[in-house]
C-alpha cells in the first residue's frame, strides 16, 4: 500500500476505541496531513477557478485563502473527513466569498499557472484575456457550471452544489458554450489543399528533403 493510500485509510477510519487518546491523535494527524496535501495540490487551481468568475489575481488569491482557512477550521473541529466532495466544496466556499463582496476588477491578463509549452507568451496573454472577458458575458449560474466543468468536477456534484437538476447543468453548459463560441475568436485554420487541389499536408517536411 502506498503512503497516499495509508493516509487515506487512516483518514477514513474512526477513532481507535482501544487506543483511546493515541488513536484520536493519530486520526487528527492523518486528517491534517490529508488537508495539507489537498492544499498543495489545489490552492493555485482554486485561484484560477475564481479568476474565471471575473476576479483579479489578488482578489482570487484572497478568496482561495479564505476558503482554505474555512477548510482548516473543519480539520481542527474533526469534520474535514465528512466533506465528501472537497474539490467542489472548496471552490464553492471561495466563489461565495468572491460574490459576497461583489469584487469587480478589470479582466486579468494572465492566469496564475505556468503556461504549457506551445504558444508564445503574447498569444497566451491574449487567450487568457479573451477567455475571462467572454466568461463575464455569461450569467452567474452558467459561468459557475462551466468553471466547475473546466476543473473536471462531475455533473452530479455540480448539480448538488448549485442546487439544481443535472439536466439544468447540461442546459447551462450548452448555453455557456454557445456564448463562448460566438464571442471567442476561432483558431486559425491551416489550408488543406492548394488552389490546384494539391494536398499540402506535410508539404514543408517534403520540401526540406
Amino acid at each position: 500500500m502506498s503512503d497516499g493510500q495509508d493516509r487515506e485509510a487512516a483518514r477514513r477510519r474512526g477513532p481507535d476505541r482501544a487506543g483511546g487518546g493515541a488513536g484520536v491523535d493519530a486520526r487528527m494527524a492523518a486528517m491534517r496531513q490529508d488537508f495539507l496535501d489537498f492544499f498543495d495540490a489545489e490552492f493555485h487551481l482554486v485561484v484560477r477557478f475564481v479568476m474565471r468568475d471575473g476576479a483579479g489575481l489578488h482578489d482570487a488569491q484572497d478568496c482561495a485563502q479564505h476558503a482554505f482557512v474555512q477548510g482548516w477550521r473543519t480539520v481542527q473541529n474533526g469534520r474535514w473527513e465528512q466533506i465528501t466532495q472537497p474539490r467542489a466544496w472548496i471552490r464553492t466556499v471561495a466563489l461565495r466569498h468572491h460574490r459576497t463582496f461583489d469584487r469587480r476588477q478589470v479582466p486579468v491578463l494572465q492566469l496564475p499557472e505556468a503556461p504549457a509549452p506551445g504558444p508564445g507568451h503574447a498569444e497566451i496573454t491574449g487567450q487568457a484575456r479573451d477567455l475571462v472577458a467572454a466568461l463575464r458575458l455569461l450569467d452567474q449560474d452558467a459561468r459557475t457550471a462551466l468553471a466547475f466543468t473546466l476543473d473536471d468536477i462531475p455533473t452530479p456534484v455540480i448539480a448538488a452544489h448549485l442546487d439544481v437538476s443535472e439536466q439544468r447543468v447540461w442546459d447551462l453548459l450548452k448555453k455557456a458554450r454557445r456564448t463562448l463560441k460566438k464571442h471567442l475568436p476561432a483558431p486559425p485554420e491551416r489550408p488543406a489543399a492548394l488552389a490546384d487541389g494539391t494536398d499540402t499536408t506535410g508539404y514543408e517536411g517534403r520540401q526540406g528533403r
